[in-house]
């Protein structure tokens, strides 16, 4: 069986990542989505640019792999306006228990996601994120490297961990929050919040 074509948003240091994830999950990308023409100068070995968010084909599933939330949330508005549609990459290295996770997801080599947890569309775990049992996450969860949330916590939408970030379980973290690297969330944080330190305290 042929490998399933993909394109990838975002031809940075995150899209090359998820170009050799893809790879090791059998998809063949094909090209990759950017505004910045110019993005893989100097590298080889790369699939090509094939034109910005609003001029690119999207006749493909695209893998997103843009970083920053609201930029995100941006581009991903803007292709499915076009008609695009997004895959999943769930690494055959990432360890998936019984859950729920939106479409768009890309989920790195040594997440974990524990059992019945659930999230909405366009989650992003980095390498060695953990998603504890019965977790709920709104859209556009990003996770990055070694974040953690325990058990029975509640994220809001376009929630932001930073790496070593952790959410205590059966905590609540409101929609548009940041917690910043190596911060410990021992209360809940509202809406738009940024918080860092050990504990995290809001700035």
């Amino acid at each position: 069986m042929s490998a399933r074509r993909v394109l990838i948003l975002g031809a940075g240091g995150l899209g090359r990542e998820v170009f050799h994830w893809a790879l090791d999950a059998g998809m063949e990308p094909i090209g990759f989505i950017d505004d910045a023409p110019n993005a893989l100068a100097g590298l080889q070995g790369y699939p090509p640019i094939v034109g910005g968010v609003d001029t690119a084909p999207v006749e493909a599933p695209i893998l997103c792999a843009i970083g920053r939330n609201d930029l995100r949330v941006a581009c991903v508005e803007r292709l499915i306006a076009r008609g695009a549609t997004f895959a999943d990459l769930l690494h055959p290295q990432a360890k998936i228990l019984r859950s729920d996770l939106g479409p768009g997801a890309v989920i790195a080599p040594f997440a974990y996601i524990g059992a019945d947890a659930a999230t909405g569309p366009f989650p992003f775990l980095q390498t060695g994120a953990v998603l504890g049992h019965d977790v709920r996450a709104g859209a556009f969860l990003r996770m990055d490297t070694t974040a953690f949330v325990g058990g029975h916590a509640r994220l809001g939408d376009r929630v932001t961990l930073h790496t070593g970030a952790k959410v205590m379980p059966g905590k609540t973290v409101g929609d548009g929050c940041t917690l910043g690297a190596g911060a410990v969330l021992l209360s809940n944080l509202r809406s738009g919040a940024t918080a860092f330190g050990v504990p995290a305290m809001t700035c």
